[in-house]
């Protein structure tokens, strides 16, 4: 929507309405459309933290897919990383094999940063495959390790990276209901007290 757009502003100044308590119940019960249908952000909790309300159908598909793709783009990060920590770490002139576009190991770093890009950029995504999510416009602006680029430089890359999908993936998670405390297993009866109550004893 663009800053001018009617629907924008009315959304927001039933936030604002909500916030101070001043919505009436006809206003609110606009509002709450909104969010079902996933145009306005999810009322605040008990607390006033933003609630990640599961009556959102689009917010759980949102949060379905980004746990999907979170899933696709771990593994190939996990792969670049093995390959920065055993085949990028030469030293001095040692160093300058890493530049070579023959030797096998460059190749192979080469093509398992070229498949993290590819996964973690929207912009590859196919017409009519639907729009871009927040979630994937964040995941864009994420740096891509590279081998023309300094050790610390990658290194930094693939921890900021590794970082984000894990705090993604956490806050997912708890929108979808998964990271609650568990129910507490059942007790057992107490093991009655030593000499108390009656005994059965063997006769011969």
């Amino acid at each position: 929507m663009s800053q001018n757009d009617p629907l924008k502003e009315r959304i927001g100044l039933l936030e604002m309405g909500e916030a101070k308590g001043r919505l009436k119940p006809e206003h609110q019960a606009e509002l709450a459309k909104y969010r079902a249908q996933g145009l306005a952000r999810p009322a605040p909790s008990a607390d006033g933290s933003p609630s990640m309300s599961l009556e959102m159908p689009k917010a759980r598909d949102d949060a379905r897919k980004a746990l999907a793709l979170i899933d696709r783009v771990t593994p190939l990060l996990d792969n670049v990383d093995k390959l920065q920590r055993t085949a990028m770490r030469g030293q001095g002139l040692a160093g300058l094999k890493e530049y070579n576009p023959w030797r096998r190991e460059n190749q192979e770093y080469d093509a398992a940063t070229a498949m993290l890009a590819t996964a973690v950029r929207p912009a590859t995504r196919v017409t009519g495959e639907g729009s871009t999510s927040d979630f994937e416009s964040k995941l864009a602006l994420q740096v891509i390790p590279d081998r023309w680029n300094f050790d610390a430089r990658n290194e930094g890359a693939i921890k900021s990276l590794r970082t984000f999908l894990n705090t993604s993936r956490e806050n997912y998670t708890k929108q979808l209901g998964g990271g609650l405390p568990k129910a507490p297993p059942p007790r057992r009866p107490a093991a009655p007290a030593q000499g108390g109550g009656w005994t059965v004893t063997r006769t011969k």
